[in-house]
């Protein structure tokens, strides 16, 4: 065993590396060809929701076949052999994935699957890192805990993705609220229903705020399905866990529940969200000053003082050279 890691020299280390980089690369090059359109990707789930709804109103124990194919078969087999998936883990990861936008009952089987695949893929990445002598790995065994550190690191990978993955997705529903209010706002005074207005809404965002008006369209379609409709709008605030979604799934149910008119609570929600959009820009421009502090220090001031003491360093030594 010593015999065979002593023959593993630096360049087949580096070799393993590249040739799994390269592959790495044509695997999403293929992906992202396969899936070049997002909005395609965005309309299938929509048609897969509302085909959902109706097959569980018309036929609730009937199950609909999973479309990855065999490679999700697989991880969902690897994941139940080797039991990854605990049941107390299961609604919050599925929480979470739903947030981000994966609406797909595989999803958490992927999910698991890469918890453990990442540690594997990070081995490469630390032993190149790391300089640890085959021969003899009990020699640096510092260097040895700190790459086991690394690897074992890699299973939290996964979970920092998706929580950058909910972050990048909320900034841009965040954005289009006031705008998205604005719009029911002058739907519902032009005599449209709750409804209608947000379908209506939802296809004028569609290019400008996809991501919001993909959650609209989802809205629309479980208001017209669901016997409640308050289970539709709880359904928005739960897949998009935000203060301000919640804030409108409120006043909606509450308006609904009550009966007060929908514009006059669109109206203050819109002005609302208007000025918290400028107390953001405010807060980013006020940050700005301690931001460029140290690219001034090191790329601007040292530039300044020497455009401004050249001319009086050359004259000086014109002066001493004569």
């Amino acid at each position: 065993m010593e015999d065979l890691f002593s023959n593993i020299t630096r360049e087949d280390v580096y070799l393993a590396i590249l040739s799994l980089g390269v592959a790495v690369v044509f695997y999403f090059l293929y992906r992202d060809l396969k899936n070049n359109n997002k909005s395609l990707s965005r309309i299938k789930a929509i048609q897969e929701r509302r085909l959902q709804l109706k097959n569980n109103l018309i036929a609730p124990k009937k199950r609909r076949k999973s479309d990855y194919g065999k490679s999700v078969g697989l991880m969902r087999l690897i994941v139940g052999r080797l039991n990854l998936l605990k049941q107390s883990q299961v609604g919050k990861i599925g929480k979470m994935l739903l947030n981000a936008g994966y609406r797909s009952k595989d999803a958490i089987f992927v999910f698991a699957f890469f918890r453990i695949v990442s540690p594997i893929l990070l081995i490469p990445v630390g032993l190149m890192v790391f300089d640890i002598d085959f021969s003899d790995p009990l020699a640096n065994s510092s260097d040895l805990l700190m790459l086991a550190g690394f690897v074992f690191s890699g299973a939290y990978l996964p979970y920092v993705i998706l929580k950058n993955k909910i972050g990048k997705r909320y900034y841009a529903i965040q954005k289009g609220l006031s705008d998205m209010l604005d719009m029911l706002l002058i739907c519902s005074e032009a005599g449209l229903s709750l409804a209608a207005a947000i379908d209506r809404v939802a296809k004028e965002l569609g290019f400008t705020y996809p991501e919001l008006a993909e959650e609209l369209t989802i809205t629309s379609i479980e208001l017209g399905f669901l016997p409640d409709r308050k289970k539709a709008l709880t359904n928005l605030a739960e897949r998009v866990d935000m203060q301000e979604i919640r804030g409108i799934t409120s006043v909606l149910i509450q308006t609904e529940k009550y009966g007060t008119p929908v514009s006059q609570a669109l109206r203050v929600l819109g002005s609302e969200f208007r000025t918290q959009r400028m107390l953001r820009a405010e807060q980013k421009a006020a940050r700005l000053p301690a931001i460029m502090t140290i690219p001034m220090m090191i790329f601007i001031l040292p530039t300044l003082f020497v455009m401004i003491l050249s001319p009086a360093v050359m004259s000086t030594m014109a002066t001493f050279g004569k």
